[in-house]
């Protein structure tokens, strides 16, 4: 985005949309068990957080690689579900994750965003960081592929 272009905003999603994600996101059962929660959803970008805890630890204390790739693929499906149909959603068909550094830190945070949306594909890309004192240092990206599906019920 250009320094002079505007900021997006959630009223560039189509209505109902955010709350759309927010309930859904609210049924994710792992999320839940992770304390994340979801912070900024704009058309094709979404932020997710969640707090350290020993809990989603590996054996040396970092956030486990686990964690780290799970809260990217659900800010990228979120990021993707700004921008598919009404009725549709996007299912993670593929991903590949790079780990850069170990993830310590407060807070986990991942920036999901839409590089290619599509009829049928849709291209994202997640980066993770850590945070502490306010301070984010880069720890992971992630390349993602979805697929648009029509939803039966809710997504």
């Amino acid at each position: 985005m250009k320094a002079d272009a505007p900021a997006r905003t959630a009223a560039d999603l189509p209505p109902g949309r955010a709350e759309e994600i927010a309930a859904s996101f609210s049924r994710q059962g792992l999320m839940r068990t992770f304390g994340a929660s979801l912070v900024r959803v704009e058309r094709g970008e979404v932020e997710l957080a969640m707090p350290w805890s020993e809990g989603v630890t590996q054996q040396h204390g970092f956030f486990h690689g686990g964690v780290v790739g799970a809260l990217a693929d659900s800010a990228c499906g979120y990021a993707a579900l700004s921008m598919v149909g009404e009725g549709e959603a996007g299912l993670t068909a593929e991903y590949k994750i790079n780990l850069l550094s170990p993830a310590r830190g407060e807070r986990l945070i991942a920036v999901g965003r839409v590089l290619k949306p599509g009829r049928t594909l849709i291209v994202a890309q997640g980066d993770v960081f850590t945070e502490t004192g306010g301070v984010r240092k880069a720890v992971a990206t992630m390349l993602m592929t979805l697929c648009v599906v029509r939803t039966l019920d809710h997504v």
